[in-house]
C-alpha cells in the first residue's frame, strides 16, 4: 500500500488535489470573515430616501429621524420618484410625511408610510423595518411628551413581497451555479481537447469547441429557465430570464476558459476564487453596502447574475447595466485566452484525416 501511495504522490494531478482539499475551506473562510466582519455595524451605509409632503412639520420631523437612526438620507418630491430608485436599489426603505400630517396629529390620527422593498437582502429589510418603529415611536413621544398616548402610527408597505421562501433562492441558483456548471464542463473538454492535439490543430480543436460551448450557453438556459418557470412566477417574462441567464452562461465559460488555457491543472486554483465572492456581493445576505470597504466593488468584476436576477425576479427590469458588464467580461477574457493559444506554439502535427488499413486478422 506504502508503494501505491508514492505512486499516487507522483503524478502531479494528486498533489494539486490534495491542495485543492486545503485551498477551497481557507478561501471561503478568509473570504467570508474578512467580508462579513462587522457588517451589522456598518448599517449606517444603507440609504433611505424622505419624501416631505407635511411642510414646516414635516421638515422637524425629518430633522428628528435623522437624529435617530444611523442611515444616510435624501429628500425627494415625489413618492413615485422614491420607489422607483428603491426598486434600482438606490434606496433600503421610502419615508412619506403626509400632507394632512399636520391635523392628523392634533386628532392622534397621524400616521407616517414607510415603503420597505423585500425583493432585497433580508437583513437589509428586516432592519430597515425595526427602524421605521424606532423612528414612529421617537415622533410620536416627541409630539406628546410622556404621555401613553400614541399620536402617530406606522403604515408600513412592502413592495415586491414574495409568500413562497423558494424563490428567495432563485437568484443564487440562477446567476451562481452556472458558474460551477461551465468550469466544469471546461474542465473535461480541455481532457478531449489534449486528446485530440495529436491529431488536430490547435484553431481547429479551439473554433470547434468555441461553438459547443456557445451552443450550450444558448440551450442549456432555455432547459433551466424552462424548469424554474414550473416552481415560480417571475415578474420578468420568459424571454429576458432566457437571455439574461445566456449572458449569465456565457461570462462562466469565457472565464472559467481562460483560467484553464492560463494555468492549465492549477487553474482550479484560479477558477474556484471568484464563487465565495459572488455569493458573499450578489447581495441575497446582506447587501454590498455592509461588506468591508475591499469587497463591495469587487461583484462589478465578477461572471455573476444575482444581482440581476433578484431584479427580474421581483421587479421585472433595470438589469442592463448588469448585461453590459457581463458582456465585458466575457470579451475581454475570451479576448485574452485567444492572444494566449496565438502566442502557443502549434504542438499539433498536420492533420491527418487517413486511416491505416488494419494488418491484424
Amino acid at each position: 500500500m506504502i508503494q501505491v501511495i508514492k505512486q499516487f504522490m507522483s503524478f502531479s494531478a494528486t498533489r494539486i488535489g490534495i491542495a485543492l482539499a486545503f485551498f477551497i475551506p481557507l478561501v471561503f473562510i478568509l473570504v467570508w470573515m474578512t467580508g462579513y466582519h462587522n457588517a451589522i455595524q456598518r448599517i449606517g451605509q444603507l440609504q433611505i430616501a424622505i419624501v416631505n409632503q407635511g411642510g414646516t412639520v414635516g421638515e422637524a420631523i425629518q430633522k428628528k429621524m435623522i437624529s435617530s437612526v444611523p442611515f444616510h438620507s435624501e429628500t425627494l418630491v415625489s413618492v413615485e420618484e422614491a420607489n422607483k430608485r428603491m426598486d434600482h436599489g438606490d434606496y433600503s426603505m421610502v419615508m412619506v410625511i403626509p400632507r394632512n400630517f399636520s391635523d392628523d396629529l392634533q386628532s392622534g390620527q397621524a400616521k407616517l408610510t414607510y415603503y420597505i422593498n423585500e425583493g432585497t437582502s433580508e437583513v437589509a429589510s428586516t432592519a430597515v423595518e425595526r427602524a421605521a418603529g424606532i423612528i414612529t415611536e421617537g415622533i410620536s413621544k416627541a409630539a406628546d411628551g410622556n404621555s401613553d398616548r400614541a399620536p402617530v402610527h406606522a403604515e408600513i408597505i412592502k413592495t415586491h413581497k414574495q409568500g413562497n421562501f423558494a424563490v428567495t433562492m432563485v437568484p443564487i441558483l440562477l446567476g451562481f451555479t452556472p458558474y460551477i456548471a461551465m468550469m466544469a464542463m471546461n474542465i473535461h473538454l480541455r481532457v478531449s481537447s489534449l486528446m485530440l492535439k495529436s491529431t488536430y490543430r490547435k484553431w481547429g480543436i479551439f473554433w470547434s469547441r468555441q461553438l459547443l460551448l456557445l451552443l450550450i450557453s444558448i440551450l442549456a438556459p432555455l432547459f433551466i429557465i424552462a424548469v424554474i418557470d414550473l416552481f415560480v412566477e417571475p415578474a420578468a417574462p420568459f424571454w429576458k430570464m432566457w437571455l439574461f441567464e445566456c449572458c449569465v452562461f456565457l461570462s462562466g465559460t469565457c472565464v472559467t476558459q481562460m483560467g484553464l488555457t492560463l494555468f492549465g491543472h492549477s487553474a482550479p486554483f484560479f477558477n474556484l476564487l471568484p464563487i465565495p465572492l459572488m455569493i458573499m456581493t450578489g447581495g441575497t445576505i446582506i447587501p454590498s453596502s455592509m461588506l468591508a470597504p475591499f469587497y463591495r466593488h469587487i461583484g462589478d468584476f465578477l461572471p455573476s447574475g444575482i444581482p440581476g436576477f433578484m431584479k427580474l425576479i421581483y421587479i421585472g427590469h433595470g438589469i442592463w447595466n448588469f448585461v453590459l458588464n457581463l458582456l465585458l467580461i466575457s470579451i475581454v477574457t475570451w479576448g485574452i485566452t485567444v492572444l494566449w493559444i496565438y502566442m502557443e506554439k502549434n504542438a499539433a502535427s498536420p492533420m491527418t484525416t487517413e486511416v491505416k488499413p488494419s494488418t491484424e486478422h
